[in-house]
């Protein structure tokens, strides 16, 4: 069963860039082979594409796509066994198509509105927009009206009216702008007339009326068709006028006046419409050229002589018919008709014989036609004749023709042919001989090798009337006569043989089944069993290179001839001078044109040699090579590397250099450094006689700032090696190094200590002179506790039993004359963490108070768990722990006493222990706000002032009052201003304006804040309160004993405030040390010590202010 797999990338769909290449892979299998095919519904696949197939897999490449190579591409896979089909889906990313349908919507005499449909193929991405331009049908240019439209519809507003245009369209894309879309034949800017206006009747008879009309107000750009107008400029003589001037298609219709010395007659009728088109002459007679069942296939010339030709289908057996043609040109004219063809009749048989091989078939038709046609009959291009197998019998309108014994060639089309002057008829009839099928063709043997071969070959030419069913397939050695089945049941056209014998020579043969028996076989030529490719020539005499003691590289090269198959590998010998045999050098596959030979013996000599193999097997061996002995080759030492100087003082140089790249293959035993005076060439040796194995050395003992040459030499066993010069002329002088310190890897990183152990920080210095050292820390913190030692190459700090403030940043600066350098080092002490930062006390109430803080500047090395808040009474010297685990750096403490005083503290702890302490500075008082004052009262008001009073609040917030604010609104107004603060429960408000209205509130105030204030309930206005003066009397007798004191208190109401007169008895009363007046804003007081009969009598109280007056009597008896 056929199969194939597609890849994930085309199981999705497959996208391509405009202009690269569609390459679809596909895996098949099948057995036998599958007969592959690709198609995709709208392209012709063999001529766009390139196509190979072979018995693994099938390719279709299309170079340089476009986007109309976008699709679906479907395979189908068929043999014997089955079908199976499959398809792609080929996506190319290119520019869009032309728009679809592109065509006016609406006209009118200014504007023509287009639409369209968006493009069939969009290239792969989204239409962002249109492009619509225009020109006029005169000029050739086009003008952009938009570039950025993107709806299906557009009008083109400010036309010139009458005037004709052609419109274009393209789309646009991600990757650019589209093919146009054109309108196909310009468009004229016109609409409809607009309708008459005030239609009139006039003269109106019994059986007549006369009607009369203005002009519409438009004529949508076009004339009116049913307004006359006059084309001829003078009299004309005679009945022909030629009209000039019209407009190619339109239609005209034409009337004549007459004209005598009485004036002009009456218009005649108006022709038939006639178009202004160019005449066209009649095409020639038609001709029947071939007459069929149902249609006739006719031929005419056309007016300038070209010959055309046409079937006509559809036509009814036994019926006559005559035809005629008519030519239209472009612009629309129809020429007059031709002449009509001659009448020809035929009675027609059917088509399709069918008879049995050995029978006779018999082919017979009707023949009509005037003149009386000739009859001629064919068969594959050729006039057949009598024979005695064959025999043609024709009469005047009868012919037939008769075959005897039938064979398989016998069938096939045979065409009868009738003809007069008036022209020809043919009639095919298919004959199909029933029989064993015929020889198939072009059998051949490919892909011949020494047991196996393939067979290709055609189906018959000759079926037997019937479906070749299968091939039997036969071979025999040409030294034999019997035939042996290879294959019996095949139904492929091609078959791989397989078991044949190397250098047999075989003939084959291929025979055709039908259902009628087996056909004639077709033999093939005689197959020699061979493969078609022999060993490869030797390879040339081998080389040796890179000798050690062990091992030696053979080298070669390839042979001339490989023998018509690829080199597989190659083979690798090896012979020991004193050994006989050849010994195989490689175990695995060789390739490659050298090879190493290793585990050799060392001090012994060996030869070489080559075989190469390929399908055919191996090659002779190539030339032996010369022996060579397997021995290291020594030689001197290369030069030192990259001899360099690092370090110069006034008398000596310190050198330093790399190993040799070559050791001369020993080991090297030393080295030897000598100098030289730039303008001598006397060498002085330095190192030891006995050598230098080290990699550095200084050379001592030289002149102050004199240059020198210097050379460094290798030596091994076979020598001293080739010098390496130290580059320049060195100079033996004081070098100045800028200082630089090397911090280590641990002090690059944070340096981690626990809290009471010993810091030790040690830094490795250089400078040349020997820099000052200096330790800080970075904030300024002293370093009192540190012990701090210098060195000219070193210099450490020591802090013993360091504690959480000893972490930060130490800073070390070295300084020369040269310049100067800083680092740090990082210290982290793991400590309880140090005291929470900014205590504040953010909210007090009466039973609470509510505190916020920072965390620690120092953290101890590891991050702070949680907090503990403490409180003590300010009378007390204990804390008491209110949290032990607050997560947050806020708490509110609660249930206080109202009015005591506390401290706080603020204790972090972390992974090792509890920190140091924040505690609040000053003692909190638990106290808060007090409440607002009581009722407000109004005890007295004038014209420029008022008197309040209140109560005190129910609720001083824990805290002692400090005083009441006093404030004023006046009307009209919404801002309240503070008038004054009393201590007291009463405040006199002065400043008033007269007949001004006033609101007043109270408000408390404690060390803990203001109350909120208490409003007078009513509003006050300032003016003076004018009462004249009233008693207030209860009873107006007084009775006391002789000897006691007598107190009499009258209460008034006046105001303003009145004047008190006492008489007695109608005097006024003198006050002695014994009988006292007293007088308040709203009480007179009568006082009378030891009374006495004296004292009997009636007391006149007199009142006056400017309201009035009043007085009343009081008795008094003793």
């Amino acid at each position: 069963m056929p199969d194939f797999e597609l890849d994930a990338e085309l199981r999705r769909t497959l996208v391509v860039r405009s202009r690269a290449s569609i390459r679809l892979f596909v895996p098949i299998r099948g057995r036998p082979n599958p007969e592959v095919n690709w198609s995709k519904d709208d392209t012709n696949l063999k001529a766009r594409a390139h196509i190979d197939t072979t018995e693994s897999y099938t390719l279709l490449v299309i170079p340089d796509c476009t986007r109309y190579d976008a699709g679906k591409y479907h395979l189908c896979l068929e043999n014997v066994a089955g079908k199976k089909t499959g398809f792609v889906n080929v996506k190319v990313l290119d520019t869009p198509g032309p728009p679809a349908n592109l065509k006016p919507r609406e006209i009118t005499k200014n504007s023509i509105t287009l639409q369209w449909e968006i493009p069939i193929i969009d290239g792969g991405s989204k239409i962002h927009n249109y492009i619509i331009e225009k020109r006029e049908a005169t000029k050739k240019a086009y003008t952009v009206l938009s570039t950025t439209w993107q709806k299906c519809t557009f009008k083109i507003p400010d036309l010139e009216e009458g005037a004709y245009y052609y419109f274009r369209v393209s789309a646009e894309n991600d990757l650019g702008i589209g093919e146009p879309a054109e309108t196909p034949e310009p468009i004229r800017v016109s609409q409809a007339p607009s309708a008459p206006e005030n239609l009139y009747v006039t003269d109106v008879t019994a059986d007549s009326a006369n009607l009369a009309w203005p002009k519409p107000l438009h004529d949508g750009g076009k004339k009116n068709s049913i307004l006359w107008q006059r084309i001829s400029k003078a009299l004309v003589v005679g009945n022909i006028f030629k009209s000039t001037g019209l407009v190619d298609g339109i239609a005209y219709e034409y009337r004549v006046t007459a004209e005598n010395m009485a004036g002009l007659s009456k218009p005649s009728k108006p022709s038939e419409p006639t178009y202004a088109l160019d005449p066209v002459d009649p095409p020639g007679k038609p001709v029947a050229l071939n007459v069929t069942r149902h249609e006739v296939t006719l031929s005419w010339t056309k007016p300038e002589g070209d010959e055309t030709i046409y079937t006509v289908s559809g036509l009814t057996e036994d019926a006559t018919y005559e035809f005629r043609v008519l030519a239209r040109n472009s612009a629309g004219a129809v020429s007059a008709p031709s002449h009509p063809s001659e009448a020809i009749t035929y009675t027609l048989y059917s088509s399709n014989v069918v008879v049995m091989a050995g029978d006779v078939f018999k082919l017979e038709a009707n023949v009509t036609g005037r003149p009386l046609p000739s009859v001629k009959w064919t068969k594959e291009g050729k006039e057949l004749e009598d024979t005695g197998k064959l025999e043609i019998k024709t009469s005047d309108f009868h012919t037939i023709l008769i075959n005897k014994d039938s064979l398989r060639r016998d069938g096939g089309a045979y065409t009868l042919t009738a003809s007069n002057p008036g022209g020809f008829a043919k009639f095919t009839f298919n004959v199909k001989v029933l029989d064993r099928p015929g020889p198939p063709d072009s059998l051949t043997v490919t892909d011949v090798t020494a047991e196996k071969c393939v067979l290709n070959w055609l189906h018959p030419t000759h079926d037997g009337g019937a479906k070749i069913e299968y091939f039997i397939i036969q071979r025999r050695e040409t030294s034999r006569l019997a035939w042996t089945n290879v294959a019996t049941d095949l139904q492929a056209n091609r078959f791989k043989v397989t078991k044949l014998l190397k250098g047999n020579e075989y003939i084959f043969r291929v025979m055709a089944v039908n259902k009628y028996g087996v056909g004639e076989p077709l033999e093939s030529e005689p197959v020699i069993c061979a493969n078609p490719y022999v060993p490869s020539d030797p390879p040339h005499q081998p080389e040796v290179t890179t000798i050690t003691k062990d091992s030696m590289v053979v080298c070669w090269e390839r042979p001339e001839h490989d023998g018509g198959s690829a080199i597989n590998t190659y083979i690798i010998e090896r012979r020991d001078k004193t050994g006989l045999r050849w010994v195989k050098c490689n175990k695995r596959t060789v390739t490659d044109l050298r090879f190493k030979v290793s585990g050799l013996t060392p001090g012994h000599e060996y030869e070489f040699r080559i075989s190469a193999e390929n399908n055919a097997g191996l090659s002779q061996p190539s030339p032996a090579s010369p022996f060579y002995k397997a021995i290291d080759t020594i030689f001197k030492p290369g030069p030192p590397g990259n001899p360099r100087v690092l370090d110069t003082t006034k008398s000596s140089i310190t050198l330093a250099w790399n190993k040799p790249v070559y050791d001369g293959g020993s080991e090297i035993t030393g080295y030897i450094v000598e100098t030289c005076l730039p303008e001598e060439d006397e060498w002085t040796i330095h190192t030891p006689k006995k050598g230098w194995t080290a990699t550095s050395f200084t050379i001592t003992n030289l002149k102050e700032n004199q240059e020198y040459k210097i050379n460094i030499c290798a030596t091994n066993c076979e020598g001293v090696g080739e010098p390496a010069a130290v580059p320049g002329t060195p100079k033996a002088e004081e070098r100045l190094l800028p200082p630089e310190i090397e911090l280590g890897a641990e002090l690059r990183k944070v340096v981690c200590i626990r809290a009471c152990s010993t810091l030790r920080l040690f830094v490795p210095i250089k400078g040349r002179p020997a820099p000052e050292v200096k330790w800080s820390r970075e904030h300024g913190e002293s370093l009192d506790k540190a012990n701090i030692e210098i060195t000219p190459s070193f210099t450490t700090l020591q802090v013993d039993n360091v504690n959480r403030f000893d972490a930060g940043k130490y800073m070390v600066t070295v300084e020369n004359s040269s310049a100067s350098k800083t680092a740090f080092v990082n210290v982290r002490v793991l400590d309880t963490p140090g005291a929470p930062q900014n205590l504040i006390i953010k909210e007090v109430t009466r039973d609470s108070v509510s505190l916020v803080w920072d965390a620690p500047l120092i953290d101890g090395g590891s991050r702070v768990r949680n907090y503990i808040v403490e409180k003590r009474e300010s009378t007390r010297k204990a804390y008491s722990t209110v949290c032990a685990s607050c997560h947050k750096s806020s708490w509110k403490v609660g249930d206080l006493e109202e009015g005591k005083m506390y401290f706080f503290r603020i204790l972090a702890e972390n992974e090792y222990g509890i920190g140091l302490p924040l505690e609040s500075i000053e003692p909190i008082k638990v106290s808060e706000r007090p409440l607002p004052p009581g009722k407000v009262s109004v005890c007295e008001v004038t014209g420029t002032s008022v008197t309040l009073t209140w109560e005190k609040p129910d609720h001083d917030g824990g805290s002692r009052i400090t005083g009441y604010i006093v404030e004023m609104q006046s009307k009209g107004s919404d801002k309240w201003s503070q008038v004054m603060v009393v201590k007291t429960n009463e405040a006199f408000v002065t400043g008033l304006t007269q007949g001004e209205e006033y609101m007043f509130r109270i408000s408390a105030a404690n060390e803990k804040g203001v109350s909120d204030p208490r409003s007078l309930s009513v509003p006050v206005v300032a003016k003076d309160l004018v009462i004249s003066p009233t008693f207030k009397l209860l009873f107006s007798t007084f009775s006391v004993l002789a000897g006691d004191d007598l107190k009499i208190d009258v209460p008034y109401v006046a105001c303003p405030k009145a004047t008190a007169v006492w008489f007695k008895d109608g005097v006024l009363l003198k006050e002695t040390t014994r009988v006292n007046v007293e007088a308040t804003d709203k009480n007179l007081l009568l006082v009378i010590k030891d009374a006495c009969r004296e004292d009997v009598g009636t007391y006149t109280i007199k009142l006056t202010n400017t309201a009035g007056e009043a007085s009343t009597d009081i008795s008094v008896v003793v």
